[in-house]
């Protein structure tokens, strides 16, 4: 079977899921069905996911492991987090996203985790009104 493709191989725009059909019984329900993050994920980002899942989210366990800093570990784990709140109709995370991730770098500052003169780097770039700059 081949995998699930996510985009347009001819126009890069996203596809819509419009057909489901059970192999056992063949029965067929056609309409537009909200798709899968998990199924539109890189291979990258699979790899990543399973990484995280296996340390048990431990991102200190993954930098070792994958031989990157600590803010390469964090900014895959953003675009993760990014590739889910993509998902039509659902919201996984707060309202206030800015917020909320001011939060976690203080944190991660707080518990040895980031050193404070890249924590300072986030936060002055989550005041632009970008977010976060690319490569982080």
């Amino acid at each position: 079977m081949a995998a699930y493709i996510s985009t347009c191989p001819s126009c890069r725009h996203a596809l819509d899921v419009t057909e489901l059909s059970c192999p056992h019984c063949h029965i067929q329900i056609r309409g537009r069905f909200h798709g899968n993050p998990g199924l539109s994920l890189t291979d990258d980002q699979l790899s990543f996911l399973r990484l995280f899942v296996q340390s048990r989210g431990n991102l200190r366990e993954i930098e070792r492991v994958l031989g990157i800093s600590y803010p390469t570990v964090r900014s895959k784990l953003d675009d993760l987090v990014d590739a889910f709140e993509k998902t039509p109709g659902e919201n996984l995370w707060p309202p206030s996203k800015k917020g909320a991730d001011r939060r976690r770098v203080l944190e991660d500052v707080a518990q040895g985790q980031l050193p404070l003169d890249e924590a300072l780097r986030l936060i002055k770039d989550f005041g632009s009104t970008e977010g976060p700059k690319e490569g982080m």
